[in-house]
């Protein structure tokens, strides 16, 4: 857990070359600022990368990396998709009805369309602070754990150690911070031009992409 927090964070804010601060390291687009941080645990899965900490030379890095089964998986991206979810309504104009209720809404969501029933005389949204912190942009870590995962396989999975395709990362994305329209940075990236403008086609073509692994899952962070 704390290895993968350290991959996660350590370099969001690293290698930013803006003018100004304000527009440096995380301080861009909420439903970017993740895309960073998930992709750096992908190497943390990446028997590649664990290999350059086996002093040892331990075969069964090489054989199995970081990679292992994880039965709630699933039930975690649940959770992730309720609370993106939750998080629209309580910034919706929903709200601004006098009897708008937190809790009701929450177990609606539950009792409706979760997988587990709500539990009676609890307000778990009371205690999570990013449904506050992230105010209508929940979604940005399932997005971008979508996003993440196609940069992984598209650019960096067949020579994650590569300077060069390292390079191309921090000069096409890194190094602009929140200066520079993200979608056009990925666009890039990925050589990918129907995401340029960032409009319903590219929000389509990233869903297209589902999310095909376990990284990232925001129970880490």
């Amino acid at each position: 857990g704390e290895t993968s927090f350290t991959h996660h964070d350590f370099l969001e804010a690293m290698i930013g070359r803006t003018e100004y601060q304000n527009v440096s390291g995380t301080r861009c687009p909420t439903d970017f600022v993740e895309l960073p941080s998930i992709l750096m645990e992908h190497f943390l899965n990446s028997t590649t990368v664990l290999s350059l900490f086996d002093v040892e030379g331990t075969t069964a890095v090489h054989q199995i990396g970081n990679h292992h089964a994880d039965p709630c998986n699933s039930i975690d991206t649940y959770a992730q998709i309720l609370l993106a979810a939750v998080d629209q309504i309580y910034h919706s104009p929903a709200v601004q009805v006098p009897n708008f209720d937190t809790t009701t809404e929450l177990a609606n969501l539950h009792n409706t369309r979760g997988l587990i029933p709500h539990v009676p005389g609890t307000s778990f949204q009371t205690q999570f602070g990013h449904l506050f912190g992230y105010g209508a942009t929940y979604y940005s870590y399932l997005f971008d754990r979508a996003i993440a995962s196609r940069v992984w396989q598209n650019v960096f999975s067949e020579g994650p150690l590569k300077r060069e395709t390292g390079e191309k990362y921090k000069r096409e994305v890194l190094r602009y911070g929140g200066g520079k329209d993200p979608w056009k940075m990925v666009s890039t990236l990925l050589s990918a031009p129907e995401l340029e403008e960032g409009d319903g086609r590219a929000m389509r073509e990233v869903g297209r992409w589902k999310i095909q692994d376990e990284v990232g899952l925001p129970g880490m962070h």
